[in-house]
């Protein structure tokens, strides 16, 4: 009976990963991102729709009909210069000049013909933060202005004598001492005055 379970517990597991797809790109590269569907290479659907997921909301990108030449496309746009996003081979998403903004989930559906599967692929984009020749100038004079400030509070150090720290540690000592001494004889008054009110 544990083996059915587990066999059952693996199939769910290699279907759920199954559909999701991880790129990684740089600052301003052009991305695909491909709709791997077993449907497509056959043309075997109603249409293909891209969507990015925000928030458990999917917000429409693109559509294209399989016998339409045209695409149909949503208020969705980059956040710079409203550049265009259209389909690409085998009706995979090209996003130009991809930012960090645009990192996120995107959500291929492909609708199936009457009688078929619908399938939803996510593809997990991953944008590394873009560089600029200027912030890497003003990270090396922070650096060098960091390193020029410790070295100047180095010089300003003074250690003390070895005498003065073992006189430190005495002192504190004999204060614990004097301290420990004094809450016994307090505790010891008391305990005596209680004795005699009794």
């Amino acid at each position: 009976m544990s083996q059915k379970v587990l066999f059952i517990k693996l199939l769910l597991v290699h279907y759920a990963t199954q559909g999701l797809t991880h790129i990684h790109a740089d600052c301003n590269d052009n991305v695909s991102l491909d709709c791997q569907g077993a449907e497509i290479g056959n043309r075997k659907f109603l249409a293909v729709t891209w969507y990015k997921l925000s928030y458990a909301k999917k917000i429409g990108i693109i559509r294209k009909s399989k016998d339409d030449e045209s695409s149909q496309t949503y208020n969705f746009t980059l956040k710079r210069n409203n550049e265009e996003i259209s389909f690409g081979e085998k009706y995979s998403l090209f996003l130009p000049s991809v930012t960090p903004e645009d990192s996120g989930t995107y959500m291929c559906a492909i609708s199936a013909n009457i009688g078929g599967q619908n399938q939803d692929l996510t593809v997990n984009l991953t944008v590394n933060a873009c560089v600029t020749q200027a912030d890497l100038t003003t990270m090396t004079n922070a650096l060098n202005t960091t390193q020029d400030s410790e070295r100047l509070c180095h010089e300003h150090i003074l250690d003390l004598p070895v005498m003065w720290t073992i006189i430190g540690y005495v002192a504190v000592g004999l204060a614990k001492i004097i301290l420990s001494l004094f809450c016994v004889w307090v505790n010891k008054f008391c305990l005596h005055s209680r004795h005699y009110r009794l």
